[in-house]
């Protein structure tokens, strides 16, 4: 388990060292959100691809042994306590495109998109580099989530305003709402029609990419509904006019707020 004085250990032993850290992970996640909201079983970290050697050596200095590596750019150390380090390289000197088109460092290390690393937190009242919302919530994709991941999700998704992303699973037309298959959530979303954004009003298409902002309520079987949908290409600046939203809800067009760094 690694507690927040561990974790502030470990960046003051690693700051001594000169070698630049960023949060990723949970405890990243925290950062941002300027709180611990759950335990946590390790810290990963994020060091440049030239420092990774001399992170090591600096980490059996203090201890820590290697456990296991994941690949060249990535190790797993662990000490006799029980305090578990995930730490991973990025090559900041040169960027490339991925086989998906985006835009992300250099080959020298892990495919971290460009400006993934840019945000701000604190732990316990210290500043530390760490993942962005945005790059935090598209990583939480591609695999089976957990509860904690999933409440990861939701907590960056509601204090960040930064939009989910999926795809229509079904859309009832003559009924005016449809379910949305959630890329960061581990059940579908509920959609009325009236939270569909954009000036000209098309019904969205199965299989359509959509971003969209979410609340707890239920309907129909399902614990989330969908506040605002974008599908793929419209811009977020909110719901045709004209049209009424579910009781309960925001108006369509409400654009989710957004906080400063803490």
């Amino acid at each position: 388990m690694m507690r927040a004085e561990d974790v502030l250990a470990v960046l003051d032993l690693l700051d001594r060292a000169g070698v630049e850290v960023w949060l990723d992970g949970g405890w990243g996640v925290d950062a941002l959100l300027c709180e611990q909201t759950r335990p946590h079983e390790d810290l990963d970290i994020v060091v440049r691809a030239e420092s990774l050697a001399h992170h090591e050596r600096t980490m059996r200095d203090h201890g820590f042994r290697l456990l296991r590596e994941d690949g060249p750019y990535s190790q797993v150390l662990v000490d006799d306590t029980g305090r578990t380090v995930d730490v991973r390289a990025v090559d900041l000197g040169a960027t490339r495109t991925d086989e998906h088109g985006a835009l992300v460092h250099g080959a020298g290390g892990l495919p971290f998109p460009v400006g993934s690393l840019t945000g701000s937190g604190r732990v316990r009242g210290r500043r530390v580099g760490c993942g962005t919302a945005e790059y935090q919530i598209v990583s939480h994709s591609g695999y089976a989530l957990r509860e904690d991941d999933e409440r990861d999700v939701l907590a960056l998704h509601h204090r960040f305003g930064v939009p989910l992303a999926g795809r229509v699973r079904a859309w009832h037309e003559a009924e005016g709402w449809g379910v949305l298959d959630a890329a960061n959530l581990r059940e579908d979303v509920w959609a009325h029609f009236s939270a569909v954004a954009g000036e000209d009003y098309t019904e969205p298409t199965v299989g359509q990419a959509v971003t969209f902002s979410v609340e707890e309520s239920e309907r129909d079987g399902y614990r989330r509904r969908a506040v605002t949908v974008w599908p793929e290409g419209t811009p977020r600046e909110g719901a045709a006019p004209g049209r009424t939203a579910p009781e309960g809800t925001a108006p369509g067009g409400a654009a989710p707020s957004t906080v400063t760094s803490c």
